[in-house]
């Protein structure tokens, strides 16, 4: 006999405070929504003594291994943005450290989700409008990314009791600053998002000032929530195959949603700066964004032809190699929650200026393989390149200062071990995985 519970529609209609409208090009926020569940079931099977999942493995010190269930509307192979990368990552590390993961994944509105697949200790399911994929009463803890999942994991844990948490991986009311929707949109998601953050028993944040942010928005988050960065490996498989061009012929690279909050239009302000002074190859990468980063890169791809190339969005490969041939990566933002761009620049070998806000301020220190520009000057920006392209002992520097800052402070791993040795222990009773009351 199999019970179920009815979920209410995702994404749609203002019951219950969901918004009724989307980002551009019909997304959620961080550019990804899920398709509508509607009338889904949440399936809950029967449960007996001999459906009980097999005993917890266990971690370095005899903790119990906990069983995660990932909840997100982004994820690989075919990732709407650095989330899902991120996501993925994650879910990989923590399964390698001992923890059962299984992550269920939304589709978008024009990207279907992964097929279901099993690796060791992690395993990946769709997310389906008629029947849950998995009981949830086998999990010890629900851990949502994708704020167009909140209804589900909030009423996960409205039904089954289990501890929530929840990554920002940006605070809507401040990326939405910057335009990109109408402001009936973006108040209905900031209303998701205050909701969820107020349900969730801890809230990781990726940098110290998008906690600093929400702390001010929501003063009780002070003692629900934490900084977790995003973590890098040392190396993905494909960086053993990247060949690199000489680094003074590389091109100077953004990396990223052509977006208004990404800071495209300052980006255009500086390519054109930049070859007023000098000769400069420049590579866009990326696209969906918002009407004004499309306008901005159709202009500079119309008045320097020959200096700027737009590939779109390119394939894990075509990017490893494309970050660890560029002269410089750009990362001009607005606003950044986190920066992975940056990151992933730096673990590349590749000299990265960006600007001096939000969770870059985390990514590029002092020592790391980066400069920050405390200005929106676009003279100040040209300035600042030339400096680095001029001077082949200031690459070479902050080459080599990049992977090893990563290494040191980003490595995947160890901050999968914070995740498991600080936050889900934080939500149990006496260390052991328990349901909330």
């Amino acid at each position: 006999m199999r019970r179920e519970i009815s979920l209410p529609p995702l994404g749609e209609g203002r019951g219950g405070g969901r918004p009724d409208g989307r980002y551009p090009n019909g997304r959620g926020p961080n550019g990804a929504a899920p398709r509508g569940l509607g009338e889904g079931h949440l399936a809950r099977p029967g449960w007996s003594q001999r459906d009980r999942p097999s005993p917890q493995p266990s971690l370095n010190g005899g903790r119990k291994a906990p069983r995660l269930l990932v909840l997100t509307a982004d994820y690989p192979p075919d990732p709407w943005s650095g989330i899902g990368v991120a996501v993925e990552r994650q879910a990989r590390s923590l399964a390698e450290l001992g923890a059962e993961v299984h992550v269920l994944v939304a589709a978008g509105p024009e990207r279907p989700a992964p097929r279901a697949s099993s690796t060791g200790r992690l395993s990946v399911s769709p997310l389906s409008s008629r029947r849950f994929p998995v009981d949830p009463r086998a999990f010890d803890v629900v851990h949502v990314h994708s704020l167009a999942l909140a209804d589900l994991a909030l009423e996960l844990r409205r039904r089954t009791a289990l501890p929530l948490v929840y990554t920002a991986h940006s605070l809507v009311a401040e990326e939405l600053r910057w335009g990109g929707a109408e402001a009936s949109v973006a108040r209905s998601w900031a209303t998701v998002q205050e909701r969820l953050l107020a349900a969730s028993d801890r809230v990781v944040f990726l940098s110290a000032a998008e906690r600093a942010a929400a702390v001010r928005l929501l003063p009780g988050l002070a003692e629900r929530s934490v900084v977790v960065p995003n973590g890098l490996p040392p190396s993905d498989p494909v960086s053993s195959t990247v060949t690199c061009p000489a680094p003074a012929g590389g091109p100077v690279v953004f990396a990223g949603r052509f977006a208004r909050s990404k800071g495209i239009e300052l980006l255009g302000d500086v390519v054109a700066a930049v070859l007023a002074r000098e000769p400069a190859r420049f590579v866009l990468a990326g696209g969906h964004g918002d009407a004004t980063g499309e306008r901005v890169v159709r202009d500079l791809l119309r008045r320097h032809p020959a200096a700027c190339a737009a590939p779109g969005w390119l394939s894990r490969d075509r990017m490893e190699a494309l970050l660890a041939g560029a002269a410089l990566v750009l990362v001009p933002s607005l606003y950044e929650p986190f920066g992975l761009v940056a990151l992933e620049a730096m673990r590349a070998g590749a000299p990265v200026l960006a600007a001096d806000v939000g969770g870059l301020r985390d990514v590029v220190t002092r020592g790391s393989g980066g400069r920050l520009v405390g200005s929106r000057d676009p003279e100040r920006w040209a300035t600042e390149i030339h400096e680095i392209l001029a001077s082949a002992e200031t690459r070479a520097l902050l080459r080599e200062r990049g992977p090893r800052h990563v290494r040191e402070h980003f490595d995947s791993s160890r901050i999968a071990g914070r995740l498991l040795g600080e936050v889900y222990p934080a939500i149990t009773h006496g260390g052991e995985l328990t349901r909330c009351a």
